[in-house]
């Protein structure tokens, strides 16, 4: 599932990030991390459509929403690592 590689990688980068000195690096994990947020944020968008136009309580739309919401709030969690 596209979510969770990206949740992994947003770990990925984390460590990554602090443990390197390398700006060019540093600068291109960054931007990474934002590519992945704006990626998680359509994924999110797009299980909420599927998910108001299915009537079951239980689907995989719904397991997707809250997939991407608790990734979602890790990540947001995480987002002041970089500005330590």
């Amino acid at each position: 599932m596209e979510v969770d590689s990206l949740s992994d990688r947003i770990t990925n980068i984390h460590q990554a990030y602090f443990n390197t000195s390398h700006l060019g690096l540093r600068d291109r994990l960054f931007y990474e991390n934002i590519n992945i947020s704006q990626r998680l944020n359509e994924i999110y968008s797009i299980a909420k459509v599927l998910k108001n136009r299915n009537n079951e309580n239980i689907s995989f739309s719904s397991l997707l929403v809250e997939k991407c919401k608790r990734t979602i709030y890790q990540k947001r969690i995480e987002k002041n690592l970089f500005f330590l």
